[in-house]
């Protein structure tokens, strides 16, 4: 039986092509999921260890830019949810927040 998440949320990855005499957009849906010991998403994995932070920049269409500082960078999600519970239950995880 599979873990359950303690927060999860909704991202998506627009990825735009272009060619000779076209361009196209194809957005990928994935989740972005808090476990005990990992943080985990589509494509990548990240110990819980290896995150030092996570923020977001909201914007006027209720829309976000969420980004999960680890020690290979800061990825960034364009998320269209409100991402408070998920860094709530992060920081609470991490001990932040009693």
């Amino acid at each position: 039986m599979a873990a359950k998440p303690l927060a999860a949320m909704t991202y998506t990855l627009p990825e735009k092509k272009v060619g000779w005499i076209e361009q196209t957009i194809t957005v990928t849906i994935g989740t972005l999921a808090l476990f005990e010991h990992e943080i985990v998403s589509l494509h990548h994995a990240f110990p819980i260890g290896t995150v030092f932070d996570c923020s977001y920049k909201p914007f006027s269409d209720g829309s976000c830019l969420f980004y999960l500082h680890t020690d290979q960078g800061v990825r960034t999600y364009h998320v269209n949810c409100d991402p408070a519970a998920f860094l709530t239950a992060y920081r609470t995880l991490r001990g932040d927040v009693l």
